[in-house]
């Protein structure tokens, strides 16, 4: 059965920083976010209904959607800065909390959250420690 996001309600009383969103916008990114997961369902389990909230927060932040710090720089196009200034203000982001993990999921802290709950579903090339790639054959043998 597809994942349902949960209404928007729902959504807001768990999430509060997301309160201004429309409900057109709710609309929009609510089924992006289960457009996105769908191929995780099976591997999530009873965590598909955080996992989908944690996609749908994370769409909306990077659409510059909420009032948390992450959705306003957003909103001000100012995400994935190393540097700004403006007036005397001066704000420096260190290359250590900028993290490719994750890819666009690593973006937020929604998103990086939501990559810890993906990350085991998604498949990943078995290497051994001779740096190979064995193959497994018919019985669990290796060629």
């Amino acid at each position: 059965m597809p994942y349902t996001p949960p209404d928007k309600a729902t959504f807001v009383a768990i999430y509060p920083l997301f309160a201004s969103v429309s409900d057109p916008a709710y609309d929009h990114w609510s089924a992006e976010a289960a457009r996105r997961i769908a191929p995780f369902e099976d591997c999530l389990g009873d965590g598909l209904n955080s996992a989908g909230m944690l996609a749908i927060a994370h769409l909306l932040t990077k659409a510059g959607i909420g009032s948390g710090t992450d959705a306003q720089m957003a909103a001000q196009g100012a995400t994935g800065f190393k540097s700004i200034k403006s007036g005397s203000l001066s704000l420096d982001r260190f290359d250590s909390d900028v993290s490719t993990e994750g890819g666009d999921w690593g973006t937020t802290s929604y998103g990086k959250e939501l990559w810890g709950m993906i990350r085991p579903c998604v498949a990943g090339p078995l290497v051994s420690s001779t740096g190979t790639l064995p193959c497994i054959g018919p019985f669990g043998r290796y060629w």
